[in-house]
């Protein structure tokens, strides 16, 4: 890959992941001298007025999110447009994604995963609800609760 730099700050140095929403670099912030990850958000399969709309709203999400502070919820730094779309820029979290642990070590106990996945999440979400920030998403899940408005998800969809 060229070497590439969005916002003439961020320079892409690795992609270290990819899902439903687009691909995750790692990349630098030249301004502070620092390692981030950066979201390049891809719309695919929808006309120029869906992605307007998906962008806005993804700009929003992302502005939301910024203002949550927890230990298990990914720290946004900043949300910047370019290209026609947003990119998002977010603390680095160096760790095993749950498929290396799995192909490394096997199927995790369910003692183990009723252990962390709900409490972590159980956690992060309390501190979200009263922010306005509703779900929690991933290329094959997502999980919604219940706030003052109502139920949401990123396609407005009604609860299961």
């Amino acid at each position: 890959m060229a070497e590439r730099k969005v916002a003439g700050r961020y320079r892409l140095l690795e992609h270290i992941g990819e899902g439903g929403m687009g691909i995750v670099w790692r990349a630098h912030d030249e301004l502070l001298d620092r390692v981030v990850a950066v979201k390049e958000v891809r719309h695919r399969g929808v006309d120029e007025a869906a992605r307007t709309d998906l962008n806005r709203r993804t700009i929003r999400e992302a502005r939301t999110a910024g203002r949550l502070d927890h230990p298990s919820v990914v720290i946004v730094h900043d949300v910047v447009e370019e290209d026609g779309r947003p990119w998002i820029v977010m603390q680095l979290v160096r760790s095993r994604s749950l498929g290396e642990i799995v192909r490394s070590g096997g199927p995790l106990p369910p003692e183990r995963v009723a252990s962390v996945g709900p409490a972590r999440a159980g956690r992060a979400a309390g501190r979200a609800q009263p922010r306005g920030c509703c779900t929690a998403t991933s290329s094959r899940r997502t999980c919604c609760w219940p706030t003052t408005a109502g139920w949401c998800s990123p396609t407005s969809a009604s609860p299961p």
